[in-house]
């Protein structure tokens, strides 16, 4: 049998759901393409797209709305919450807080799937102030997030970050999601599997250091000779590159434009010029290009998010694809189950 390290390449499963790297730069919901979603479509739409191929998402604003206000009045979770986040970072918090909320109805896709973002969102409001009781009719999942005092343009940055992180084919979390599914296990048993392995720096962990580096330098000039500094010593630099995108990440322009749209302070347009400078060097240097991580760190900083919650808001987008993906795995009825390549001692 052919082996490749990391299952790159090899074909594990179909999928129905999305296409990502199609002619270099592409990623595509069902069909549509994901840039132009977030032109003219919600999260919401775009969750009841990938979950129920529909793009009404009036269904899932009802059920994340009703799920939303009950499990702010359910006092056991919020004192969960409250007691976990003193010691834990919030992945480690929002894991244990899904878990919570027990198996998810899985005869209604919608509303499972609301669910576990619902309770995503309060985990992550919880660690600002108390989440917001006062949702926004057009962008209901972005605004419970976010404080009531938010702009239309705040409200729309976050709604499109949601958009672009809802869906990304076989990746790493969402490849664990399967493999639990595959077991026949339940929803929410697949989607902590998915939490547990965005957690990881490679994958969703990539915004947080990305950001760290960015704000590591006080000048573009101070960063260009740190990146070289880090270049010598032969360091990753996280947030470029991309292991499907061979010419460019399709989703970075867009947070890229949103980061240079909100940047409206000296400190703020600094950052967004170190980060230029970081992005200049990559490509004449080493020619690879910001994946959506280096910049969405950014953006999740101008909304006024902690560098820790960058990785849980990850999670709130991409629970529905991880949703998804379970229903559809489910579907499949197909045990995941590769060989290993044996490398120890043969015989003793």
């Amino acid at each position: 049998m052919d082996y490749s390290p990391g299952l790159r390449g090899v074909i594990a499963g179909e999928t129905e759901i999305s296409t990502v790297g199609m002619e270099g730069t592409s990623l595509r919901y069902r069909g549509y393409d994901a840039i132009e979603l977030t032109k003219s479509h919600t999260y919401e739409d775009v969750a009841s797209l990938i979950i129920d191929d529909s793009l009404d998402g009036k269904l899932f604003k009802e059920t994340f709305s009703k799920h939303y206000e009950e499990l702010l009045r359910d006092e056991a979770l919020l004192n969960l919450i409250n007691n976990l986040k003193i010691n834990l970072h919030p992945m480690d918090v929002l894991r244990t807080a899904i878990s919570y909320i027990g198996q998810a109805d899985e005869s209604n896709k919608l509303d499972a799937a609301s669910k576990i973002t619902a309770i995503s969102c309060i985990a992550i409001a919880s660690y600002d102030n108390e989440p917001t009781s006062e949702l926004n009719n057009d962008f209901v999942v972005a605004s419970s997030l976010l404080p009531n005092t938010a702009s239309k343009e705040q409200l729309e940055a976050l709604d499109d970050m949601l958009i672009l992180y809802a869906e990304h084919g076989f990746n790493a979390s969402t490849f664990a999601a399967r493999v639990t599914a595959s077991t026949r296990s339940d929803l929410t048993s697949a989607i902590v599997s998915g939490v547990g392995t965005l957690k990881g720096e490679l994958h969703g962990g990539a915004n947080e250091a990305a950001v760290e580096l960015i704000n590591s330098f006080d000048t573009p000039e101070n960063a260009e000779k740190g990146v070289h500094k880090l270049f010598e010593e032969k360091k990753k630099i996280m947030g470029f590159g991309h292991g499907v995108y061979k010419i460019q990440d399709p989703r970075s322009p867009v947070v890229k434009s949103w980061v240079e749209m909100l940047s409206k302070t000296n400190e703020s347009i600094n950052r967004y010029e170190i980060a230029k400078k970081v992005d200049e060097i990559m490509d004449s240097e080493k020619n690879l290009f910001p994946n959506v991580d280096f910049y969405g760190g950014l953006l999740l900083s101008e909304l006024g998010f902690a560098v820790d919650l960058f990785t849980p808001l990850f999670v709130t987008g991409r629970s529905v694809g991880w949703s998804a993906h379970y229903f559809e795995q489910r579907k499949q009825d197909t045990l995941i189950r590769p060989a290993a390549k044996y490398t120890g001692i043969q015989e003793r």
